[in-house]
């Protein structure tokens, strides 16, 4: 029974008779639209093919659990200026629980760690770990520019014979 039933499936799926035909009728396109096409193909595309644009760039993120970890948060991002020359990068900062009422603070620049401290819940020295931590980034920021300037100069391009 299932064998009878295999090969009259099986004759019905090969026959094309069978299969319907395209019931939408195809009109050709108008002549405008074929020209537009044809000039958009034709045209060159520019890439430079060195940078990735990000759409959202220097986005900070907080990751924060703790009262002490939001203040952070929040002096970081009122006092955070980024260098000018800065570009395609996330910050976050991210906090770890540590021995009592003490925690891991973390920033990160595209998942690469630049500052960790241990956090301490004194308005003081939350104040100085926050300006430290600025200023740790934004040093980052700069030579990360630098470095990645001076891979993709003109002295690192070539035909890569010594």
């Amino acid at each position: 029974m299932v064998l009878f039933a295999s090969v009259i499936l099986s004759a019905f799926l090969i026959n094309p008779s069978n299969v319907p035909g395209d019931s939408l009728k195809k009109k050709p396109a108008p002549a405008a639209l074929m020209k537009i096409v044809e000039q958009v193909t034709q045209q060159p595309f520019k890439s430079n093919g060195n940078e990735i644009e990000l759409e959202i760039d220097g986005l900070l993120v907080d990751d924060t659990k703790t009262k002490a970890g939001k203040d952070f948060y929040d002096l970081f991002y009122s006092s955070w200026e980024a260098p000018p020359e800065a570009k395609n990068y996330t910050i976050t900062v991210s906090e770890k629980p540590f021995r009592l009422s003490n925690t891991i603070i973390a920033v990160s620049i595209n998942e690469n760690l630049v500052y960790q401290a241990i956090l301490q819940p004194r308005q003081d020295i939350l104040e100085a770990m926050t300006s430290q931590a600025i200023s740790t980034t934004q040093e980052y920021l700069v030579n990360y520019q630098e470095i990645m300037r001076q891979i993709n100069g003109d002295d690192m391009s070539g035909s890569g014979i010594y």
